[in-house]
C-alpha cells in the first residue's frame, strides 16, 4: 500500500528556485517528517535553514496528529466560512492532512507550500 505524502517545497524569493525539502507522510494513523538529504544540501546553498520544529536532518519524526506547525497553516474547523473553505478544495468533511494536501497550505508570511 502506498503511503498519503506530500512535499515541503521551498521556494528561494529572489531567484524563484524552489526545491522538495522534505516528505510528510501518513501510514498506520501516524504522521512522518522526513528531510530529502540531497534536495536539502543544494537548497542550503541557496540560503534554505531546516525547520526550527525539525532540527535534525537525518532524523524521521513522528507523531500521532498532524504536526502543530503544519496544522497552524490551515484554518479552524470552527470558522464561519469552513464549509465555503472546503468546497474551494472538493471537501465535504474537514480532514487536516486532506486539506493540507489540496489547498497547500501556502502562507504570505513564508516561502514555503506543500505540493503532491
Amino acid at each position: 500500500m502506498e503511503k498519503d505524502s506530500v512535499y515541503l517545497v521551498w521556494t528561494n524569493k529572489e531567484n524563484k528556485k524552489s526545491y522538495k525539502v522534505a516528505k510528510l507522510y501518513k501510514e498506520n494513523e501516524k504522521f512522518y517528517f522526513k528531510y530529502i538529504l540531497e534536495n536539502v544540501k543544494e537548497a542550503e546553498k541557496d540560503g534554505f535553514t531546516l525547520l526550527v520544529a525539525f532540527q535534525s536532518v537525518n532524523a524521521t519524526y513522528e507523531n500521532p496528529q498532524l504536526f502543530a506547525v503544519f496544522s497552524a497553516r490551515l484554518p479552524e474547523p470552527t470558522r464561519p466560512e469552513i464549509k465555503e473553505i472546503l468546497e474551494t478544495y472538493g471537501m465535504t468533511e474537514y480532514d487536516e492532512f486532506e486539506l493540507l494536501k489540496r489547498s497547500g497550505a501556502k502562507l504570505p508570511t513564508d516561502n514555503y507550500e506543500f505540493v503532491k
